[in-house]
């Protein structure tokens, strides 16, 4: 993935997506819906190898897939990549790992992943997730959950959402300076309702937020449950490309069983981030590949 540049020259001219995907795309980009997603079945994927056990080993020489999550994200804006993903690899790739078993991380797979907004403690924050199916697990058990705050809020009073709109929390960041899963504290102070009122953007990981007094945890626990119970699931098979707005909803992601066989769950994910010049503006250097940014 070294040559991002020619990967992505050649997915936007030739990455598999027909004139009604690239319209879903554009629409949910100008417009978004209630549920925060946008799901196409059945994509061309290509070829794909048995699931390997490490990354070092993905031995994958049909690059379909990658053209094709790279068409879509580059209809959202613009790829790109944390230090501490996937050793900043732009394309990440996510299957059981055994050393990761009871982690809360991706690359885990006996564990749930509590619902969260991606890197929500970060100054480049992705806009959204592109994620795309290469392989189902063999149980069918992997539900990924969506939660959006425009189906949220119907359960919010108006003191709730000033609340929410005024009251900070500590984010705590999950990345270290070039390694992850930390609780780092990067006084990232900010509010989980932000934006225009009347539309709100959200953000969320109560994994990884900090309350100042008891109230305020109360206001957040119950934040959760009211997440979980409008939490979308969606079992995501073999070709399915499941674009999340990452500032519009939380995502979640159940347990579910490996075999270590060649034969489970298979994932690849993109960031996309709509204002990369902005990013070039405030930190005065082009990148695509960023560092643990607390402030801009």
């Amino acid at each position: 993935m070294s040559d991002i540049k020619g990967l992505l020259v050649s997915s936007i001219a030739n990455g598999g997506l027909h004139q009604d995907h690239i319209s879903k795309i554009i629409t949910f980009r100008q417009f978004g819906n209630e549920q925060g997603y946008l799901l196409l079945e059945n994509m061309p994927i290509g070829r794909i190898p048995p699931t390997p056990r490490d990354r070092r080993l993905i031995g994958k020489h049909d690059n379909q897939s990658e053209r094709l999550i790279l068409q879509t994200t580059a209809l959202l804006g613009e790829p790109i990549g944390y230090v501490q993903e996937s050793d900043g690899n732009i394309v990440n790739n996510f299957f059981p790992h055994k050393q990761h078993s009871r982690k809360k991380t991706s690359d885990s797979y006996d564990t749930e992943l509590d619902l969260h907004t991606e890197n929500a403690f970060h100054a480049v924050q992705p806009d959204y997730l592109v994620l795309l199916c290469l392989r189902q697990d063999p149980g069918s058990e992997a539900i990924t959950y969506i939660s959006s705050i425009e189906q949220i809020r119907h359960h919010l009073t108006p003191d709730c959402l000033d609340f929410f709109f005024t009251e900070k929390y500590n984010f705590l960041s999950d990345y270290c300076p070039n390694g992850k899963n930390c609780r780092l504290d990067i006084g990232k102070n900010q509010t989980v309702l932000y934006g225009d009122p009347a539309d709100p953007m959200f953000r969320f990981d109560p994994q990884f937020m900090v309350a100042r007094n008891g109230y305020a945890q109360y206001q957040m626990t119950r934040l959760r449950d009211i997440a979980w119970r409008e939490a979308r699931p969606l079992k995501l098979r073999t070709g399915d490309l499941l674009i999340i707005d990452n500032r519009k909803t939380a995502h979640a992601r159940s347990a579910f069983s490996a075999r270590f066989d060649g034969t489970d769950r298979w994932l690849q994910r993109t960031f996309v981030v709509c204002n990369h010049r902005y990013y070039t503006e405030k930190l005065g250097r082009s990148t695509r590949v960023f560092d643990l940014v607390a402030n801009l």
